[in-house]
């Protein structure tokens, strides 16, 4: 057994877990009802992060730099990618871009919100 138990998602759907059955059916108060639904989607976006985002993270580097044909980091090929759509300097490969940002949302959006209907519609 690790000794790195529970994980980042543990610990978050206990939390999350804990504030829906325990703590939100004690809470009369409909903004407060309204924040702890928004804390527990942020528990959620945690949850995900720490196990898919190393994972989303190398898609974008291997995507962005595929297409710009640079290395580098995440940060760095997003600000040269900023750079070429600033100054219209977009290859004649467009479509390369648009499959590789589509492949990017997709991944950001099973982190962000894995119920939104466009990502729904992509698998």
């Amino acid at each position: 057994m690790p000794i790195n138990q529970p994980k980042v998602s543990q610990l978050c759907e206990a939390l999350r877990d804990f504030l829906e059955q325990e703590v939100t059916p004690a809470v009369d108060d409909s903004g407060l009802k309204y924040k702890l639904k928004i804390a527990m989607n942020v528990l959620g976006i945690i949850s995900r992060e720490s196990e898919l985002g190393d994972e989303f993270q190398r898609l974008e580097r291997i995507e962005l730099g595929e297409y710009l044909g640079a290395d580098g980091g995440n940060d760095e090929l997003n600000q040269n990618l900023l750079k070429h759509i600033q100054h219209a300097d977009l290859s004649a490969s467009e479509d390369k871009l648009l499959a590789a940002l589509e492949h990017i949302t997709v991944a950001k959006m099973a982190i962000d919100n894995p119920r939104y209907a466009s990502y729904l519609k992509h698998l």
